[in-house]
């Protein structure tokens, strides 16, 4: 009789504090989620790790995020291309065009200052 008397106690008092702490919980989180902020071309572009020696052939591309994750694929030559590229060296940037079966499809990528 005791031991269920005691059990009961402690269920009561859990489900107290819990009803009590709950709002300054939510609060906490509220005030310490930070926002992800992430430019469009961050999410797009990415470094050649692995250059790609033909159109046929699979490089591996790595993306940095904003919050400094890296992130690496396989990547291809994104076909057609207008300017008829076969081949991109390691250490290029590179723009994402598409993501299909876990492969990027990249085309080399110049910045450019407006």
């Amino acid at each position: 009789m005791l031991f269920i008397i005691i059990t009961l106690i402690i269920i009561v008092l859990i489900i107290f504090l819990t009803i009590l702490l709950l709002p300054g919980m939510a609060f906490f989180n509220k005030m310490s989620d930070q926002k992800y902020n992430a430019d469009e071309k961050d999410l797009l572009t990415g470094i050649l790790t692995t250059a790609i020696s033909s159109k046929e052939a699979t490089g591996e591309v790595m993306t940095t995020f904003v919050n400094e994750s890296r992130k690496t694929m396989p990547a291809k030559i994104y076909l057609p291309n207008k300017d008829n590229i076969e081949q991109i060296e390691s250490g290029a940037q590179v723009l994402i065009i598409e993501s299909k079966a876990g492969i990027a499809y990249v085309l080399p990528y110049q910045q450019t200052i407006y």
